[in-house]
């Protein structure tokens, strides 16, 4: 079946809108992963930016003092802050690794330098991630995850930091994994890209998770695991999983995390257009249950 083009002139009730996220950018798919994405980014007029620890072969170490310092300064320069720290080097090394194993220890202090790093940046959430070496297959790796958040939570919620976990696994072991924990302060990082990539459905995961989400979506599209497409362009179901956020908890922000590695600036202003008429499609399949004496408004306020 040939897909819509994702474009309308649909009408808005006043309250919806006023809806108006927060959108940003996750720069560790931006160019060279480092400082100049933050001019990418305030370019595109975007709100805010999501960076990553980074370390062998994933960009700028934000453990060195010097770096840090940089993106301290560059984000203050441009206006743009950094609302969450993603420490993508886990899926490297293995949140699942044997207790006492060198892996285990090594994703130990990494959590433990992204709690420094985050608190040097003001940054109020850190990203545990769950894929590759630390994607959770069986029981026991649900167990050692388990463990290894609960080992992040203390010094994380001693520094006011939220934790976010972000995984390909259905919302049943999410919520499993969750509840193992046994301690507030933590979140699921929702991924509209995600669950194509592993098999499940956005918007049915986002009707199990939406009361433990972070308020921030990261947005892609997918459509296998070997990458990502523009968005409206995959087998995500974009437009199903929007109109399930307009009919429960509504995330407050948006990151794209889409690929920006080559020609960034036209690849973001495309997403961006693409994201905003996803919203307004929402919004209008949410009017839909809204009284008929509610003033109506043109979707193009939403810009």
């Amino acid at each position: 079946m040939k897909k819509r083009p994702l474009t309308s002139n649909a009408h808005l009730t006043v309250a919806q809108s006023i809806y108006r996220p927060q959108i940003g950018v996750a720069l560790w798919k931006v160019g060279d992963r480092g400082l100049t994405g933050f001019e990418t980014a305030a370019a595109a007029g975007l709100d805010h930016v999501h960076v990553d620890l980074g370390g062998p072969n994933r960009g700028p170490d934000l453990t060195d003092i010097g770096i840090l310092a940089a993106f301290d300064t560059t984000s203050r320069r441009f206006a743009l802050p950094i609302t969450a720290l993603a420490v993508n080097r886990l899926n490297d090394l293995g949140l699942t690794a044997p207790k006492g194993s060198k892996e285990a220890l090594e994703v130990r202090r990494s959590i433990l330098h992204a709690i420094r790093v985050a608190d040097r940046l003001r940054v109020p959430r850190i990203i545990i991630p769950g894929f590759r070496q630390s994607l959770v297959r069986t029981s026991r790796d649900m167990a050692r995850t388990a463990e290894v958040l609960r080992f992040a939570l203390g010094p994380a919620q001693a520094a006011g930091i939220t934790l976010a976990y972000e995984s390909g696994i259905d919302s049943e072991r999410t919520l499993q994994i969750l509840q193992a924990v046994g301690q507030p302060g933590i979140c699921v990082q929702f991924d509209t890209g995600n669950p194509a990539i592993y098999g499940h459905s956005a918007a049915s995961n986002w009707a199990r998770l939406a009361d433990v989400a972070s308020p921030d979506v990261h947005l892609k599209d997918a459509l296998s695991v070997e990458g990502d497409v523009p968005l409206g362009d995959g087998v995500a179901e974009l437009e199903l999983t929007f109109i399930a956020f307009a009919h429960q908890p509504t995330p407050t922000s948006f990151t794209l995390e889409g690929d920006y590695s080559d020609d960034p600036g036209p690849r973001i202003s495309r997403d961006l257009a693409r994201l905003k008429t996803l919203i307004r499609r929402s919004m209008l399949s949410n009017c839909l249950d809204c009284p008929d004496e509610r003033r109506h408004v043109s979707a193009s306020m939403y810009r």
